[in-house]
């Protein structure tokens, strides 16, 4: 799996298909048959694996990751029946089946966490309790210490505190989602039961949600702030315990006649001095790879950003790319807004494709899908019968609208996509063989017979920068294969020199030449 291409899918808007036992909304969302019913498509892109987003029991205020119940399939989903179809239908087609799992953190509406609130045995300490440390002249009890939250509504602070329990309990994002007590050994083994469940049901591995934030330090000590007035992220985070409990879990995935394959997300976006103690993590943990957030940026930062990347896991390894997931705008509209071509976009995911390590393609970037115009547009209110999408309207919340197969496929979804995103769609684009879609499917075709699919080095020619160019030699760990790759993603033609040859790149074009 290092080096394989996952097609990351995100259920509530990917595709919806009838015949499910369980099916209350009737297209307004996607579901897990409307997976099934893409397994064609999706086996023509030649991706090597699947990763689905969360489709089990939740309360709606983390778009699937404030989970109720981490062993049912919510019903606006389908059924388990469903999900055993999906799985069978993939692994036929030879495509490994992915899912999210989400143990930093569940929903407040979880049974655990209303259990821990009231002290029930097993439950007591199945999440971060800490008293206030005093109360101020109002008698308004204080936080513990100074450790951040993130998407908080209600603060940046990491502490809650509840009435009923008259304590305070740790949450890394909002408010409504408590963290889970990593610390707790009983917990963790909750937490492995769980998995074993999903691994015994088909799946063959997990992208794990936010293991940068599991366990915390047990003294609750303040981060110390830095002399630049940075606070130094060291108690909150990328803690040993967080490490052990990784490792716990892969030891249980290689417990299997085919170990089962764990994608830990661990951004790197918590400042130098967390950053640094993650890295140790990375480089140490049996865990198969690490999705660190190394391309959010712009191409500006390509290079650099790339470099950082293997410098905390030489030759990729442990490395995932990608370009856009579910929780950031797409990438088309991040580096060019308006300005973006369907070369532009093929170009952009023939460059993910070099990179050694493993890839994720998230929905519609094989089809050079931008964010829409405007959201609101996309929004059939009176189809959202969970009230998911009302108040959605940051540029990530762009990137979940409906997949396009076609004009008519996802119109009556609650969240659709708009007529511009339409015009990107498979149906458009499938029997033109220069398109962007067939020309990402191809890339991912020639990754699989060429040196971008083994691990090695990436070393950028450096000469003067031109705008819009990037220029590298791709080889494998003993350099016995070695291909050089040019870049031109701007409108005019670009000259690259290399061991005193010239090239011309024509525009919004790639040249590959081996050496």
């Amino acid at each position: 799996m290092c080096n394989d291409v996952i097609y990351e899918i995100y259920p509530l808007t990917f595709n919806y298909a009838k015949g499910s036992k369980r099916d209350p909304f009737q297209g307004a969302y996607g579901n897990l048959k409307g997976i099934t019913a893409m397994a064609d498509y999706v086996s023509f892109l030649q991706v090597d694996a699947i990763w689905i987003a969360p489709f089990f029991m939740w309360n709606q205020n983390g778009f699937g990751y404030d989970i109720i119940n981490y062993t049912k399939v919510d019903r606006m989903f389908g059924t388990e029946t469903d999900f055993k179809e999906l799985c069978d239908t993939y692994h036929k087609k030879g495509i490994k089946v992915y899912i999210d799992q989400v143990y930093n953190h569940c929903s407040e509406k979880n049974p655990w966490f209303q259990k821990s609130i009231k002290r029930e045995p097993p439950y007591t300490d199945y999440f971060v309790w800490v008293n206030a440390r005093g109360y101020d002249k109002n008698g308004k009890p204080l936080p513990p210490n100074n450790w951040p939250s993130k998407w908080d509504e209600a603060g940046d602070s990491a502490w809650t505190w509840n009435e009923e329990r008259k304590q305070f309990y740790m949450h890394s994002f909002d408010y409504t989602m408590p963290n889970l007590n990593i610390n707790n050994p009983e917990l963790r083994k909750e937490l492995l039961k769980i998995a074993k469940f999903w691994f015994d049901l088909g799946v063959d591995g997990f992208r794990l949600d936010a293991t940068t934030h599991y366990g915390c330090d047990l003294l609750y000590r303040n981060n110390p702030i830095d002399e630049e007035g940075e606070q130094m992220r060291i108690y909150d985070i990328n803690n040993a315990v967080g490490a052990t409990f990784l490792n716990e879990l892969k030891s249980l995935a290689n417990s299997y006649p085919e170990p089962k394959i764990l994608l830990a997300e661990y951004v790197f976006d918590k400042g130098k001095h967390g950053n640094a103690k993650g890295i140790k993590t990375v480089r140490e943990s049996i865990c198969d790879t690490f999705y660190i957030g190394s391309l959010r940026g712009n191409l500006e930062n390509f290079e650099a950003n790339v470099e950082k990347a293997l410098e905390i896991s030489p030759n990729g390894e442990k490395l995932n790319w990608a370009f856009s997931n579910h929780d950031m705008e797409r990438a088309v509209t991040r580096i060019w807004g308006q300005n973006f071509t369907p070369r532009k976009s093929a170009l952009l995911m023939e460059l993910l494709l070099t990179l050694p390590g493993s890839i994720c393609l998230y929905q519609g970037d094989e089809l050079g899908m931008p964010n829409p115009q405007d959201l609101n547009k996309c929004k059939n209110l009176r189809r959202d019968y969970r009230g998911i999408w009302s108040n959605a309207n940051s540029v990530w919340d762009g990137a979940r609208t409906g997949f396009c197969y076609d004009e008519k496929s996802h119109a009556k979804m609650a969240l659709h996509p708009d007529s511009e995103q339409v015009k990107y769609a498979v149906a458009n684009q499938k029997d033109d063989g220069t398109s962007t879609l067939n020309r990402v499917r191809q890339a991912i075709i020639n990754r699989k017979n060429s040196v971008f699919h083994e691990f090695g080095d990436i070393n950028f020619l450096k000469q003067e920068k031109q705008k819009g160019v990037i220029a590298f030699v791709r080889s494998n760990k003993d350099r016995t294969r070695q291909t050089l790759c040019l870049f031109n993603f701007s409108e005019v033609t670009a000259k690259v020199t290399y061991l005193n040859k010239v090239y011309q790149i024509a525009p919004e074009t790639a040249m590959y030449e081996n050496i």
